[in-house]
């Protein structure tokens, strides 16, 4: 699987004003259905994945959250790019302990291998302080695009 293929302007969703992780999954994923790229069973999905198994991940620099549903609820692969304006309380990925997080990377899987390998690519982004410090920099959607499409590389 091509990564940085996955990456599209048009997911990439910055400062997003949302008031809890419902509030939030149900306004990016009527963004990815009207755009075409998941199913209309996709937000119900991605609820009940992330209350089964919560994606909430931690390094020294961020936190983030790589929530995703199984693969039926999606029409093509993406990584759809989200940035909050204030905080929105998550569950860490195997410790369910709680964490906040204002960024989100939405993870469009059609094939479950692919998990993994985005998933440590996610994880090593995220360690890196440099990464990190100019991520948090970008305002605009554009650069943003940009900057990650040079990481998916």
């Amino acid at each position: 699987m091509n990564y940085e293929n996955m990456l599209k302007p048009d997911l990439v969703f910055l400062n997003v004003n949302a008031e809890n992780r419902t509030d939030l999954y149900q306004q990016v994923a009527a963004k990815l259905l009207a755009l075409g790229y998941v199913k209309d069973t996709y937000e119900t999905a991605l609820n009940k994945r992330e209350d089964e198994f919560p994606t909430g991940v931690v390094s020294d620099y961020i936190s983030i959250a790589l929530p995703h549903a199984d693969p039926e609820n999606i029409h093509q692969p993406f990584v759809c790019v989200v940035t909050t304006q204030k905080p929105i309380q998550m569950l860490q990925m195997g410790y369910n302990t709680e964490e906040k997080a204002k960024t989100f990377f939405f993870l469009g899987i059609t094939h479950s291998d692919d998990q993994l390998v985005l998933l440590q690519k996610f994880m090593s982004l995220i360690q890196d302080k440099d990464f990190v410090t100019q991520f948090e920099q970008i305002t605009d959607t554009n650069e943003m695009f940009n900057y990650l499409l040079k990481k998916f590389k």
